[in-house]
C-alpha cells in the first residue's frame, strides 16, 4: 500500500518531456512548474502519517493513555489517566435497618455528632477519570484536544499536573 503513495514528481516529469526537448533548460523550467504539485504532495503524506497514527488508538483507557505518552512524555512516560472516584462507597446498613429497641448505631465520642467513613463529595465526582501530568510544561491546549479527539464526547475528565 506504501508503493501506491510514492510518487518521483520530477521522474514523471522527466518522463512525460518529448526526448527532443529534454534540454536542461526545459526540464528545469518543467521542475519549477511541479514545485508546488510536490509541495502539497508532501504535506499530503505528513497528515496521511497523522491520520494512520490517529486509526491506531480508540477511546479505551490504555490506548488513550499510550497515544497521550506517545505524544507528551516518551522517554518517561509519566501520563497517567486514573478513576475520579478514589473511595469506594462501604455499604454497612440504613436507618430503617436500625432497630429502635436495640439500636445498632454507635458513636465514638459524644450521641450527637456521628463520624463518617468518606464524605460524599470523596464517593462521588463530577469527572468520569483524571488525566495526571508531569509538571514539564506540556501544552494544555494540544493535550486537551488530544484527549477530546480520543474520548467519547459523554465522558468528562479533570487533567492534574503532579
Amino acid at each position: 500500500m506504501d508503493q501506491l503513495f510514492n510518487i518521483n514528481f520530477k521522474q514523471l516529469a522527466l518522463w512525460w518531456v518529448p526526448t527532443f526537448s529534454r534540454k536542461p533548460v526545459t526540464l528545469n523550467y518543467v521542475w519549477c512548474l511541479i514545485f508546488p504539485l510536490e509541495a502539497l504532495y508532501i504535506d499530503f503524506l505528513k497528515t496521511r502519517k497523522q491520520n494512520l497514527i490517529k486509526m491506531n488508538f480508540n477511546y479505551q483507557k490504555f490506548s488513550v493513555q499510550k497515544r497521550l505518552n506517545d505524544a507528551f512524555d516518551r522517554i518517561d512516560r509519566r501520563i497517567k489517566i486514573v478513576k475520579a472516584v478514589q473511595y469506594e462507597g462501604v455499604y454497612l446498613y440504613t436507618e430503617a435497618e436500625d432497630d429502635p429497641q436495640y439500636s445498632k448505631t454507635q458513636w465514638l465520642y459524644d450521641d450527637s455528632k456521628p463520624i463518617y467513613l468518606r464524605t460524599e463529595a470523596e464517593l462521588y465526582s463530577e469527572f468520569d477519570f483524571i488525566v495526571e501530568i508531569p509538571d514539564t510544561g506540556i501544552n494544555l491546549l494540544q493535550l486537551k484536544a488530544e484527549i477530546d479527539f480520543y474520548i467519547l464526547q459523554s465522558k468528562q475528565y479533570q487533567i492534574v499536573i503532579i
